[in-house]
């Protein structure tokens, strides 16, 4: 399985598992769900055929929040330990932080507008169906429901 597709720019910018990582949470996420349909849209996702920003307007992504963010948020305490680890990732990313070269840029403008529409394309396929098709993620040749459309 291929991982998720994430831009260059964000990889510069985190360390080298956040693609396995991300891939590893999603797919965690789709076998814990009963919603075939929403399952198999991350199993999309975390397999780099469909755009990680589509979840930004997924109604069943967008729910999971919604109940779980309250009104006033009070940030807990975080202990002397905590913080030195924080402080120690925050230094470990600015490290690796770089002014990008010129062609990078180009090719974070040209990714950019490649997401911009492959994103597009999929919110409207799942705009007309109204969220409801159980995509073929390619998993499991022996799955029937694997390729249902």
């Amino acid at each position: 399985m291929n991982l998720p597709d994430v831009s260059a720019a964000l990889l510069r910018a985190t360390d080298d598992d956040f693609a396995s990582n991300l891939q590893n949470r999603l797919i965690a996420l789709a076998d814990a769900t009963e919603d075939e349909a929403y399952a198999s849209r991350l199993r999309l996702i975390a397999s780099g055929k469909r755009p990680l920003r589509t979840l930004l307007h997924d109604p069943r992504w967008r729910e999971s929040f919604d109940s779980r963010i309250p009104e006033i948020v009070e940030l807990p305490a975080v202990e002397s330990e905590q913080r030195r680890d924080l402080d120690g990732a925050i230094e470990k990313a600015r490290r690796r932080m770089r002014t990008p070269t010129r062609e990078e840029i180009a090719s974070d403008v040209a990714d950019v507008m490649r997401r911009a529409v492959a994103t597009r394309d999929a919110m409207n396929e799942d705009e007309r169906s109204g969220w409801q098709v159980v995509h073929n993620t390619g998993d499991d040749a022996n799955d029937p429901a694997a390729f249902r459309r």
